[in-house]
């Protein structure tokens, strides 16, 4: 946890889905919650687990209750709904808890989304109605569903924004659709969210990403690339994106970002962590994340300082010819793909 603090980092996610199947709510109960139960003195952010719902297409059966699967850990029964993941999140107690949705591909027909996004606002209501009856102080979020059809996007931000929900993700993108696509619905939606809450955007995602979505209007997003593109050898920096493990790195005797204050960039080489990670040592992985990490704890303060200095236009342009270079587009791409298909 000492390591992720010295990020800059202020929140964390966790997973509902997999703190539900172990170590359990009874766990949490006993501890008083996520925070003394792992040593964080941080804000947390639970996810409902609708997405790792949606992961499961061979396991699980959607009804209108709620989700039932198998757990992996023991093969028993289990039932996700509305009412009790909001409970889980009340155990895990997190300042930021999200309704169930029913995360989809966003390749699917207007039908079949329309169908989603109705459930996925049945069970925010219900969300909502299961949060009120236990006063916690949590914050809950609605999800804004739809898919790529413009006209599911709207009705879905109408909808949901008529609730009293404390902030609102933008759901369903970076799972199948082009990054023209995601674009395009964030902008759609993040139009339609009232501008004075929090506008999340989940599961993404590179720090290209990142200045894109907040041009259109994001303030809050969560993903695992820092940390698995760590794992397959690749560093962001402000000179673009280094995958460490290439031969030209050996004798290389600099950080791996001179722009960086990581702990990393301030003790190691880049022959050093390259030489960690070609012999696949744990500690190369883990240099890396605390690396990425704080990458991207500094690509949001420099976003933030920018806003404040003279609007993001021209932070955006500086940013976004910093963090990508033309010679590495192509592997970044390329990795990114892979680690989306890890995932799902």
């Amino acid at each position: 946890m000492e390591e992720v603090k010295e990020t800059g980092a202020k929140i964390l996610l966790a997973n509902t889905y997999h703190l539900m199947l172990r170590p359990g709510a009874e766990v949490f109960e006993r501890f008083g919650g996520i925070h003394p139960f792992m040593g964080w003195d941080g804000a947390v952010l639970t996810d409902s687990g609708g997405f790792q719902i949606f992961s499961l297409p061979e396991d699980r059966l959607i009804t209108e209750k709620g989700a039932q699967f198998r757990s992996f850990y023991d093969n028993s029964r289990q039932l996700l709904s509305p009412e009790s993941s909001i409970a889980m999140q009340q155990a895990i107690n997190s300042e930021i808890m999200m309704v169930l949705d029913v995360c989809i591909d966003s390749r699917t027909d207007e039908a079949g989304t329309r169908e989603a996004m109705e459930r996925t606002h049945r069970w925010a209501v219900r969300s909502l109605a299961a949060k009120e009856k236990r006063s916690t102080g949590q914050a809950l979020f609605g999800i804004v569903q739809g898919g790529v059809h413009p006209a599911l996007r709207d009705a879905s931000a109408e909808f949901l924004t008529k609730l009293p929900f404390d902030g609102f993700a933008i759901g369903g993108l970076a799972v199948g659709e082009t990054k023209v696509e995601r674009d395009t619905m964030t902008e759609r939606a993040t139009a339609s969210l009232p501008q004075d809450k929090p506008r999340y955007l989940m599961g993404v995602g590179t720090p290209t990403d990142l200045l894109e979505a907040v041009l259109r209007g994001v303030d809050m997003f969560d993903c695992i690339i820092p940390t698995k593109m760590a794992q397959q050898g690749y560093a962001y920096t402000f000179q673009g994106l280094v995958r460490i493990t290439r031969t030209a790195y050996r004798l290389e005797d600099g950080p791996l970002d001179p722009e960086c204050d990581c702990y990393v960039c301030k003790r190691y080489t880049r022959g050093y962590l390259q030489h960690l990670m070609r012999g696949k040592h744990h500690l190369g992985s883990r240099f890396l994340s605390v690396h990425n990490v704080r990458h991207y704890q500094k690509l949001m303060e420099r976003i933030r300082e920018g806003i404040l200095r003279n609007g993001y236009a021209q932070t955006y342009r500086e940013l976004k010819a910093a963090v990508a270079t033309p010679k590495d587009l192509k592997d970044e791409a390329a990795a990114t793909a892979v680690t989306l298909k890890d995932v799902g």
